[in-house]
């Protein structure tokens, strides 16, 4: 399996044993030059002007998609939101020469695709694919490494926000290809996991019809609608009183917008140093 031959690589290299290893110095190189560009790319200006559907989005809750549509303005992103992108952009180049020096048999990569939703276009560039499944790089932090990529594509697929499985579905099915799952990287540790998507012809068929429906309801105007309401704040186990938003929320750009009362604070009943932050909408 993918997983077991990079995890035996990892530990080929960690302990210096490179014999029967290809020479790293064209892989190295190949790979650097493509971090070159993406780096690049992540230190201009972004050409586009407004909103547009792309694979990156076109898997996301609908109501931020719609949002973003409506040219509602999204929150100003963190100070380290720039090198959290470079960082992972580092760790899948790092994983592209993980899975060429583990001679894994990588039949294509950074294909830009189209997918033909009606009389609409989504683009964008997938990252590998391997035995002609396509596979997408991810990095994450530890606290997500450990609460939902390794629980596997089950814990993905209930818990999306970011819309990875809408993603997937659509760089495969822009190719024709089957969908293959996710190369997991903790940028704290190192650590890795594939997450293969093992999903039914069902929810195949599912996944893909939730995009149609998210490109139609964006580019027909369809009615807003929360796909998200605000949650009751327990405090160790106990009703507070208060209300708050879901992690979902939290991650949109646009949760200003969408509720203009919120405010993200301490939880007051934390006494830690460090209290853990979240959106509320309702005091006790």
């Amino acid at each position: 399996m993918l997983q077991e031959k990079l995890h035996a690589l990892g530990d080929k290299l960690s302990n210096d044993e490179f014999d029967g290893l290809p020479d790293p110095e064209k892989i190295v190189d190949e790979a650097l030059a493509e971090l070159r560009k993406t780096w690049l790319r992540q230190l201009s200006p972004r050409k586009e002007d407004g909103f547009r559907l792309r694979m990156s989005n076109v898997g996301k809750p609908l109501c931020q998609l719609q949002m973003g549509a409506s040219g509602a303005k999204p929150k100003r992103k963190s100070y380290n939101f720039k090198t959290q992108m470079m960082i992972g952009d580092a760790v899948e180049a790092i994983a592209d020469i993980y899975l060429a020096l583990a001679e894994v048999n990588v039949t294509s990569s950074k294909d830009d695709v189209k997918l033909d939703v009606g009389d609409v276009t989504i683009k964008g560039t997938d990252d590998v694919e391997i035995d002609h499944k396509v596979y997408d790089i991810k990095s994450c932090s530890p606290w997500a490494f450990d609460n939902k990529w390794a629980h596997g594509y089950e814990s993905l697929k209930q818990d999306d926000p970011f819309g990875y499985v809408g993603q997937l579905t659509g760089y495969a099915n822009a190719k024709g290809k089957e969908v293959g799952g996710w190369i997991v990287i903790n940028k704290s540790t190192g650590h890795l996991v594939v997450v293969e998507a093992d999903a039914s012809e069902n929810e195949k068929v599912m996944n893909l019809f939730n995009i149609q429906n998210n490109v139609e309801a964006v580019t027909k105007n369809h009615p807003f609608e929360r796909q998200f309401e605000a949650e009751p704040d327990k405090w160790r186990g106990k009703a507070t009183g208060r209300k708050r938003l879901s992690k979902s929320c939290g991650f949109c750009d646009y949760v200003g917008s969408c509720w203009p009362t919120a405010k993200y604070e301490a939880h007051p009943d934390s006494t830690a140093k460090s209290p853990p932050h979240y959106w509320f909408v309702e005091d006790a």
